[in-house]
């Protein structure tokens, strides 16, 4: 019997001591954002995706079937700045790409910062001041005392500034031809970064043609290539083959054309390969961070919509790259060593031309904005009188609207009668669906209530009025295209995905909200969590 029960205890005994065995942190953290990706792609084009790219996720890792942003105006900045803060725009005040400034009497974009410019040259400076709380990154930093790595990078700055945080090591950019930074975060490009652009990273797709990955007949289930709808980027027309004009003939077209090809993803693959190596990310005791944006896919979304060829063309080849990237960290870190989180920071709605051809009578189209400018000033100006210059209205911008504050001192009229006048003369107006005034929003931010409006609400920088429109409806700042920033599920609904040694794989159907990645990558480094964070850990995901 003692020769049956020593061995058997020896093995409970280990058992125990493995259960309670922390997982080792891994050496580095990747947080890949591509924009504009819809999670239904993610079943729409799998037959067509290679082995370790996306499915690395769907088939060793764990995925979220309805994660979702909480806040209404769903735009890029607003989703990249929650993705590692974990706190909505109510909190860390990046309440969209830009928005007007009551003081200065100007719009103002979500990372200017005018006390720095961009290194290497007198342009206006970017940096993550206007980011109210900490991030995943700044947390990490002060942890580790300094000594782990945090870089960032996107096609967009506002992309790569407000997922690097305030502590990041390094944020980078695309803008023109050469990957910049900001004199926020340095003097000077780091020498492997000038070599980059020495090298011609960019230039090197002047007059390139993009082509199909697959053979047409893979596409067709889409329907036609060739949709009115669609815009002309660059010159490089609405069908396939898209030819990129040449930087000796046109600089700006071939500048608009490279960035809504896949051309630019690739360049930000081999700057993120680069990173790795020179920044020597993974390769100590101490955990490192790289979060990178791939922006192509919203400029190719915002042109030729989610149900277009060029949409699932850039999709799959995002899938190649992701392939060729997360092999390459195989080799470098291991991936046994690396954690890699995966999601977007916002979807977009199809073409309305497309819904219409459905059923013409679909509740769909294209909204004019200017119509709501017209019907609050003629309502304003019905109830109180002519308003001094410019007008009732100091700036317009779906979804809000700033009055001229000043105006209405001036005539004693109550700021919130006003808000209401123009509430009703929003409310009024074909596609729109509600609107909410920045009194009301007040009130229920003191009660505490959660709403797409209310976690969109931060009242030193919030207009007047907040308005949203039908489902399906679009504001029709140019005729063709798609965009985004509703609160509707097409924007708000998106990919939430999960891998690595410490990840449990599986598939879960429950709420989540993309504001838990950054309490879960906090709770996974043993690190802590982001001064503003709102969100949960996903304590099922983690082994």
């Amino acid at each position: 019997m003692r020769k049956v029960l020593l061995p058997l205890l020896k093995l409970l005994i280990a058992g125990v001591a493995l259960a309670q065995a922390p997982v080792p942190r891994p050496k580095l953290v990747v947080v890949i954002v591509v924009d504009q990706l819809r999670p239904d792609y993610l079943h729409r084009f799998r037959s067509h995706f290679g082995k370790s790219g996306f499915n690395l996720f769907l088939r060793q890792g764990a995925s979220y079937a309805e994660a979702r942003y909480q806040h209404g105006a769903t735009w890029t900045c607003s989703g990249h700045a929650v993705i590692l803060s974990g706190s909505h725009p109510s909190v860390n005040g990046i309440i969209g790409n830009s928005w007007y400034d009551v003081n200065a009497g100007r719009e103002v974009a979500c990372a200017l910062d005018t006390s720095v410019t961009l290194v290497g040259t007198a342009a206006e400076g970017r940096s993550p001041r206007n980011l109210i709380g900490s991030t995943v990154g700044d947390e990490l930093k002060l942890a580790t005392g300094g000594r782990s790595r945090v870089i960032a990078l996107a096609g967009k700055d506002r992309s790569a500034i407000m997922l690097g945080g305030h502590l990041a090591d390094g944020a980078y950019w695309l803008r023109d031809t050469l990957v910049v930074s900001s004199s926020y975060y340095m003097k000077e490009l780091p020498n492997w970064v000038r070599r980059f652009n020495a090298a011609g990273a960019v230039t090197g797709y002047s007059g390139k043609t993009w082509e199909r990955l697959l053979p047409e007949a893979a596409y067709a289930s889409l329907g036609p290539d060739d949709v009115a709808a669609e815009e002309d980027v660059g010159g490089m027309g609405r069908t396939f083959p898209h030819r990129l004009a040449s930087i000796s003939s046109s600089r700006k077209d071939f500048i608009a054309a490279f960035e809504a090809s896949p051309y630019q993803n690739e360049v930000l693959v081999d700057l993120a390969m680069r990173a790795v190596i020179e920044e020597r990310l993974g390769q100590d005791d101490q955990p490192d961070l790289l979060a990178m944006s791939f922006s192509a896919n919203d400029i190719a979304g915002h042109a030729y919509g989610p149900d277009s060829h060029e949409v699932m063309d850039i999709t799959l080849r995002t899938d190649r790259l992701l392939e060729r990237f997360f092999s390459f960290l195989g080799t470098r870190v291991g991936l046994q060593n690396v954690t890699i989180v995966l999601t977007s920071d916002h979807g977009t709605p199809p073409l309305p031309e497309l819904v219409q051809r459905l059923n013409p009578r679909a509740d769909v189209g294209r909204f004019n904005p200017s119509q709501v400018s017209a019907a609050v000033e003629a309502a304003l100006t019905s109830r109180f009188g002519t308003a001094p210059r410019p007008g009732w209205i100091a700036y317009h911008s779906w979804p809000l609207i700033y009055l001229n504050v000043a105006a209405l001192q001036e005539k004693r009229i109550p700021v919130e009668e006003a808000e209401g006048v123009a509430k009703s003369a929003v409310e009024g107006l074909v596609g729109v669906l509600q609107a909410f005034t920045a009194t009301e929003l007040r009130k229920q931010r003191n009660n505490a209530v959660k709403s797409g409006p209310t976690l969109s609400f931060f009242p030193a920088r919030s207009g007047n009025l907040y308005y949203e429109l039908r489902p399906y409806w679009i504001p029709d700042r140019d005729p063709v295209g798609t965009t985004h920033g509703s609160p509707w599920n097409y924007d708000a609904h998106v990919p939430l995905l999960w891998f690595g040694a410490s990840i449990r794989p599986g598939v879960h159907h429950g709420a989540a909200s993309i504001a838990d990645i950054a309490l879960t990558l906090s709770a996974l480094l043993g690190i802590t969590a982001p001064a503003g964070a709102q969100g949960k850990v996903l304590e099922e995901t983690l082994r």
